[in-house]
Formats: C-alpha cells, structure tokens, sequence
C-alpha cells in the first residue's frame, strides 16, 4: 500500500472557475465555500466563480480564495475515501489549508487569520519597499554568488527553495533589480512579481508582532497527522508552536525542497496535490523521479485514484465510518474512573453502540444520521462518565467530525463543549 502525502499549493493557484466542479458535486464544498463567504463577508462563490482576473488576484482576496478550494478539494477527498496521509505540507499560503486538512486550526479560524495577514502584507505592499521574483534554470551557489556581486546580502534573500533549478527571491526594489540583471546574464530566467509583497523575507519584519499577537488568540488543536513546517522543513506536530510558526513563516525562507527530502527519507511513495490545478507535483519529480503524483483537482487523477482505492482492500478498511470511529475512541481513551458500578454503564453503552453500528450498514441516509447522533450523544455520555477533562473530551469530538466531514452536522454539539 503506498504511503501519501498531500501538498497544498499557494500563489499562482488561483484562476477563475477554480474548484467549479467540487462546488456543483460536492455538498461539503458547496458547505465549505459558504462557511468562508460568513466568515469573510465575501462571497466566495462569486468571487471565485464570477469575479475577475484583477479581483481574484487581490492579494487578500487570492488568499482566501486559495485557502477555500483546497480545503473544499480536501473535504471532497475525505469524503470519498478519508484516508489520511503519512505527512502534509503546504507551500506560502498553502501551509494554512494543510494546518486545517490536519485538524490543527480550524477552517473558520483560518479565514479570519488569512484576512488579518491580507490586511498587514496590504500595508506592506502599499509602502512599495520591495518585490519578489521567480528564479529558473540557475541553482542557489550562482544566486547567492549574484547577491554577493551587487552587495545586496542585507536586502536581498532567497525567500522560496522550490526545486533544485527553481527559486523566489524577495528584496528591495534596486537592489532587487540588480540582481534579476546579474541573474539574466548568467543565462537564468527570471519573472519580476513586481505586485507582489517581499514576502519570507526580513523585509516583512514590521508586522510580526501584530501578527503574532492576533494569531495567538485563536485555539489550536492536536493534529491528526504532522505538517511539515515550511521555514523548518521538519514535521510540526505541537499545537502550541503553530503562532509561532505562522509568524517565522513570513520572514523566513519556504524550505520545499527540504519537506521533499523529508518524503524521501520517511518512505513516502506517492503524492496527492489538494489543489485545483498540477503546481507542486512537477517540484516533486524533479528532485523523485520515481515518486508517484497525483492532483485531486484534476479529473484524470481522480479517476486514477479511484481505481487505486476501489482495488486496494486496505483502503477500505482504513476508511472511516462515523459509528466505527465512536467505537474506536471510546476503547482508545483511557478511563479515570474507579467507581465500578458507575463505570458499568460505559460498557453497556459500548455494546449498545456496537449494536447500532453493525446494524446501520443498510439503513437509509436519514436513519444512518439519527445514528450518527444517537452514537455521538452516547460517546459524550461514556467519556464523561471516564472523567476525561473537557478539554480531551472535545478534542476527540473534533477528531471525530473532521475524519468524518460532519463537522457542518454537530458543529453546534462541539460548539456546547
């Protein structure tokens, strides 16, 4: 069975009628479009389906449109298949969608984050200090040799290690413009973002502190597989490193190349781009040839993950079943209780459960979703009675609605925890 992770790319995804196709076939993307729109006060849809090229490309506006279809493209995953991978890593923007696909922040808090970050890189971008440009067919000895020449080792950074023969830079305007030209003269190629803010780089310095206080008001939860952290390239997996690692993120350099040598070294075997158009995957080839890739966005990979998944029995049995997963957690969390006769009743109410769960496999949707709320009542009940702390208790409640996309359905349960 191959081992997966999921890549979420980020600027340079957006185009208009991105995602169309999820939102029309799939419930929880339309679901997931609408959360954003009430959020944002944007209507998404609009915006992403009916908008403009100048207006999608709005740097606010392409953030949250970004961040909104891969996590609909995600939603649309789980909710075909909803296995998870080994790791998951997202590039610039993308790392956020991958925090959310991960349980780690939630979508709604994501959006909220991406419009205060929108509103600082604005103020920013307004002040014109600087750009970023993209570097091709050159490798990172002849860019740094290039910043040493113009003497721009103080305003000038290599801001994204995308591929071995592929970079970002991001400086001041001159001395950023220096460089392009000593870059062109040694036969790169090289595309000025002259819109664009100095992002990754020390130039974003002066909204830090802002940003980190606002991102550290927000919850952040146990992940349910590690993200691999852009500026460090090594997996995150602490809830309590995510402010901080949102704020480095946007001084400090996108380290891709390092998340893929990641995938190498833990075995990792194929690739599921959560995207709505084939971006990362041809960075992923160029360093593991021999990697397998995949974008769930477009339609001739779908199919060829459908086929893998319908012939492989272990991704069945790994798929989740919302009765099942009650069952499992409610065996996996520990019991604080001592009190026998009290404890009693979580073991009746554990085969009551199994009960419900091995008769549901024919009912019909509707009875299949008083089930699902039959079961989830009774899960709460059991691990009050083990004295879980709050706390855990919704901890496992979200791990449960994220792994089976009903999260639309109880959000109100979670929410009352």
């Amino acid at each position: 069975m191959d081992k997966f992770a999921f890549i979420f790319p980020g600027q340079g995804t957006q185009f208009l009628q991105m995602g169309k196709s999820f939102y029309d076939q799939y419930a929880i993307a339309k679901q997931t479009f609408e959360e954003a729109s009430d959020v944002s006060g944007i209507d998404m849809a609009k915006l992403i389906f009916n908008g403009s090229i100048s207006g999608i490309n709005e740097f606010t506006n392409m953030q949250l449109a970004i961040l909104t279809t891969e996590i609909a493209i995600f939603r649309a995953y789980m909710d075909d298949y909803g296995v998870y991978p080994q790791f998951a890593v997202g590039h610039s923007i993308g790392e956020y969608a991958a925090l959310v696909s991960a349980g780690a922040v939630r979508f709604q808090d994501a959006v909220k984050i991406m419009m205060k970050r929108g509103e600082l890189v604005n103020g920013i971008t307004n002040k014109n200090i600087g750009h970023m440009a993209i570097i091709e067919q050159a490798n990172k000895e002849t860019i740094e040799a290039c910043i040493r020449e113009a003497d721009a080792e103080a305003s000038v950074f290599i801001s994204c290690f995308n591929s071995s023969s592929q970079f970002a830079l991001s400086g001041a305007n001159d001395k950023l413009d220096e460089v392009e030209q000593l870059m062109l003269d040694r036969g790169a190629l090289v595309s000025p973002l002259f819109n664009g803010p100095p992002m990754h780089s020390p130039l974003m310095n002066e909204m830090c502190m802002e940003y980190l206080e606002f991102v550290n008001g927000f919850t952040y939860y146990p992940f349910h597989f590690p993200v691999i952290s852009n500026q460090t390239g090594a997996p995150l997996s602490d809830p309590n490193q995510i402010a901080k690692s949102m704020t480095y993120h946007l001084i400090k350099p996108v380290l891709f190349t390092s998340a893929i040598d990641l995938f190498h070294r833990f075995g990792v075997t194929a690739t599921i781009e959560m995207s709505p158009k084939l971006l990362l995957s041809e960075f992923v080839k160029e360093s593991l040839p021999q990697m397998k890739t995949y974008c769930y966005g477009l339609f001739q990979d779908k199919q060829k993950l459908d086929s893998l998944f319908q012939s492989d029995t272990n991704f069945a049995k790994d798929m989740p079943n919302f009765a099942g997963r009650c069952l499992s957690i409610l065996v996996a969390t520990e019991n604080h209780n001592r009190n026998q006769a009290e404890y009693k009743e979580v073991i009746q109410i554990y085969e009551k459960m199994k009960t419900r769960y091995n008769a549901s496999a024919g009912e019909r949707e509707s009875v299949k979703q008083e089930t699902h709320a039959e079961a989830l009542e009774m899960l709460i009940k059991a691990l009050r009675i083990k004295k879980l702390e709050p706390q855990k208790i919704k901890h496992c409640v979200k791990a449960l609605l994220d792994e089976t996309n009903a999260f639309y359905q109880f959000d109100h349960v979670l929410q009352a925890l």
